[in-house]
């Protein structure tokens, strides 16, 4: 079982974390100020770090700067409140870091930790699954169920494809596992490509997932509005398998 050390003022929250953690993680608690005046990682030796920030203050630099300077292979998930920032000259340096805004609920915590470790979470049967998913995940948003299948076709042989036919599904999916990237078609229903963007970006999980607008709208006040929300790319329809798959390729990781 994976130690995840966790660090913070201890509360009523912090309590609540740690208790559904423990059904998954061998956790350890450990209060801001014992953090930073003992050897305590030397001594505990997490495989993750989480940090809460609610409380802790000007404490927080003196954190990172530990983590920066002599930790920064060590992972680690930050949550944060929506007024909290982590400036990034503050965490420049630490490889593998996610940040969370509370409330987050227990469930997309462990979900990070388990992205931070490389493994995944299923919800529906409440099970830490200590393998990553194998292949990379392109979510589709399109109104037009036709598109989707196409979409869902010529790219099942190399992705895992999540199909949503509307912003609010794509946020549910979203939910329930972060895609690697996204096609966006503009022209939707109820919620068109600029407003699922957003909706997107708002995300803590989903803010730096690639975006690229698959879509047939061609008008070029359109297309300006798009770009100025600086998407990964803008393709019209109908994109060639191979011109898709290329462009694709050059923004997952």
């Amino acid at each position: 079982m994976k130690k995840v050390l966790f660090v913070g003022q201890f509360n009523v929250l912090f309590q609540e974390i740690s208790t559904f953690l423990t059904r998954h993680f061998n956790v350890q608690i450990c209060e801001t100020d014992i953090f930073l005046d003992s050897n305590v990682l030397s001594v505990s030796k997490p495989d993750v770090i989480l940090l809460d920030l609610l409380g802790v203050g000007q404490e927080k630099n003196d954190i990172f700067y530990e983590l920066r300077n002599n930790h920064m292979d060590l992972p680690l998930l930050c949550l944060k409140t929506a007024d909290e920032e982590v400036p990034p000259e503050m965490v420049v340096g630490i490889k593998k870091m996610k940040t969370l805004k509370l409330p987050a609920g227990n469930e997309k915590i462990t979900e990070s930790i388990c992205e931070l470790l490389g493994f995944r979470y299923d919800r529906s049967t409440g099970t830490v699954i200590e393998t990553a998913y194998s292949r990379k995940c392109v979510l589709a948003i399109d109104d037009n169920e036709i598109q989707l299948r196409m979409l869902n076709e010529m790219l099942k042989a190399e992705y895992d494809v999540m199909l949503a036919n509307s912003a609010v599904k794509a946020l549910t999916l979203i939910g329930k596992r972060v895609p690697d990237i996204i096609l966006l078609d503009y022209d939707m229903p109820m919620c068109d490509g600029r407003m699922a963007l957003q909706m997107i970006r708002e995300l803590d999980e989903a803010k730096d997932v690639p975006v690229i607008f698959l879509t047939g709208v061609k008008a070029a006040s359109n297309i300006r509005a798009v770009l100025d929300m600086h998407p990964a790319g803008y393709l019209l329809k109908p994109a060639k398998t191979d011109v898709l798959r290329e462009e694709i390729k050059k923004h997952i990781k």
